[in-house]
């Protein structure tokens, strides 16, 4: 009679434990009549680790989502409102990497990016998806190493660069996304190291090169673009060849999985 009685509840737990198996399966990654995702939505890299896990609601990110890296480190958090949501991205040691907003999907406000000793990297403002105001690069001790600004997304009004000791690096002025006017260069004493200028985001007119201590190293003029002096053949490497667009250090493709799955993914 026990040894029944104890077959007979065997039976019963793997029933049970298939049927809720195959229960919580159905409530997963579902797809409602209309196509839009519904519920609890759990994805995986190819090795099997969770790639992100969060809720659906009309096709809508609801709640907080949880992504991972292929390691199952979280590598970023987000939480979302109706037409809202909040980030944070994480280095693989815990650290956090990067926080700021999004409005109806878009970046919005003042997005922070972090060193791992927790000072900030950059400080970014968007108002829509568009860049706009100042923005901020700082060096690794938390001193500013960059202001740039932009109105409706161009670079528009002053560029600094400053040395770590504070005193200024470089300077010129954009004007709707072209770099027009004086070009400045200086040595860390404050003296001039370069002098140019710029006309329609190219050099135009005569370029000065100056040795640390003031003396002119050179002469260069441009018209619009081209090398124009007779010693236009030679060849020096400056700062100025450095890309004068900073790119995002981080881009959050995956912030919104509906947007970026397919359906069955």
């Amino acid at each position: 009679m026990s040894f029944q009685l104890n077959k007979l509840l065997t039976i019963l737990f793997v029933i049970l434990c298939t049927t809720s198996f195959s229960q919580n399966k159905d409530t997963i990654n579902t797809i409602d009549a209309s196509g839009k995702k519904q519920g609890v939505w759990k994805k995986y890299h190819p090795n099997g680790i969770v790639r992100y896990e969060g809720q659906f609601k009309n096709d809508k990110p609801t709640g907080t989502f949880k992504h991972y890296d292929d390691k199952g480190k979280l590598s970023m958090k987000v939480h979302h409102f109706p037409n809202t949501s909040y980030a944070n991205m994480y280095y693989q040691t815990g650290e956090l990497k990067a926080t700021g907003k999004y409005e109806n999907q878009q970046k919005d406000s003042i997005w922070t990016y972090y060193h791992l000793n927790g000072h900030p990297i950059s400080e970014e403002f968007y108002l829509s998806g568009k860049r706009e105001g100042t923005w901020k690069v700082f060096y690794e001790n938390g001193k500013i190493a960059e202001e740039k600004n932009y109105t409706n997304n161009l670079e528009n009004g002053d560029w600094i660069e400053y040395y770590e000791s504070g005193k200024i690096k470089s300077k010129s002025t954009y004007d709707k996304g072209r770099m027009e006017g004086k070009r400045y260069f200086y040595y860390e004493n404050g003296l001039t190291k370069i002098l140019g200028n710029y006309s329609r985001d190219v050099r135009h007119g005569v370029w000065m090169y100056y040795n640390e201590d003031g003396t002119t190293k050179k002469k260069e003029e441009y018209n619009f673009g081209k090398r124009i002096d007779e010693n236009k053949d030679d060849f020096m490497i400056i700062d100025d060849t450095l890309n004068r667009e900073k790119k995002d250090i981080l881009d959050f493709e995956d912030l919104f999985p509906q947007k970026q799955l397919n359906k069955n993914e």
